[in-house]
């Protein structure tokens, strides 16, 4: 799995993560690969599950070659043959890059062979040096409003909250490892979001990157501030854990993240094309 790794590495500087991480998201043992070798060097290669092309790789030497469109062809035959009816890039059971990354020639390539995006997804950054939570300028959270860590008797209730507010996360708080912080409201769950301290997905030299994921609130507490205030106090306690950077990944509310001061770091185009 090394040569895949080490590829992928030097295809996309911007996004440079660990092999540990690579191969958790990834996943190339369970993966369909697609890849094109020059006298026992790998060239290119396509990474597939199920409906999604996780991955495409070409190394630069080989790069306008014809390499990357044989290789996202052959994928596109595969899934093809499994009854696959919309192939999308970089989306479902497995991925490390949501979507396509926006650098380079990247979306072109993919637009010149049919598919499309009807939207992009953003990785913000914020730096903690500078970051005091009781200057920020945000609307102030409700009368009564409290945010804590969840603890284990939460689960029912939070479950719950979850299934309300994003249907397709009960799995990920189900099997969540990291710490989870809750809004409360009326003695009742309002908003929840995954604190990760060492959750960071991409390296940043000298930098310990934390994570905040999965934030949601329930459908009846929206639009009250609820969800800003928790988190900003969620951010407060990566700080105090040691965190130096908190990084979002695949976000679509970068304007509503800005108001935290958060930065748009990277864009991933998040294309699809009808087989």
């Amino acid at each position: 799995m090394s040569e895949y790794y080490e590829l992928y590495m030097r295809c996309f500087p911007e996004y440079q993560t660990k092999r540990e991480v690579f191969e958790e998201q990834l996943k190339p043992e369970r993966a369909r690969i697609f890849a094109e070798y020059d006298g026992g060097r790998l060239a290119g290669y396509a990474m597939v599950h199920k409906g999604s092309v996780a991955i495409l790789c070409v190394d630069e030497d080989y790069r306008r070659q014809g390499i990357g469109s044989r290789l996202l062809t052959a994928a596109e035959k595969y899934l093809r043959g499994l009854g696959v009816e919309k192939l999308t890039l970089g989306h479902g059971t497995h991925y490390l890059l949501q979507g396509v990354p926006d650098v380079g020639g990247n979306v072109r390539f993919f637009e010149k062979r049919g598919y499309t995006a009807s939207w992009t997804s953003v990785n913000m950054e914020l730096g903690l040096s500078e970051f005091e939570l009781d200057k920020l300028s945000i609307p102030p959270a409700p009368a009564g409003l409290s945010c804590r860590m969840a603890v284990p008797d939460d689960m029912p209730e939070l479950l719950a909250a979850v299934e309300a507010a994003e249907p397709n996360w009960p799995g990920v708080f189900e099997s969540c490892v990291d710490p989870i912080y809750l809004a409360v409201m009326d003695g009742k769950i309002a908003g929840f979001e995954v604190l990760a301290p060492d959750g960071g997905r991409f390296l940043r030299p000298g930098e310990q990157v934390g994570c905040v994921g999965c934030v949601g609130v329930v459908p009846e507490m929206r639009e009250r501030g609820i969800g800003m205030d928790m988190v900003a106090n969620g951010i407060q306690w990566l700080k105090e854990q040691g965190c130096t950077l908190i990084e979002l990944r695949y976000v679509w509310l970068d304007k509503w993240y800005s108001k935290l001061g958060f930065e748009t770091k990277y864009r991933q185009w998040m294309g699809e094309k009808e087989l």
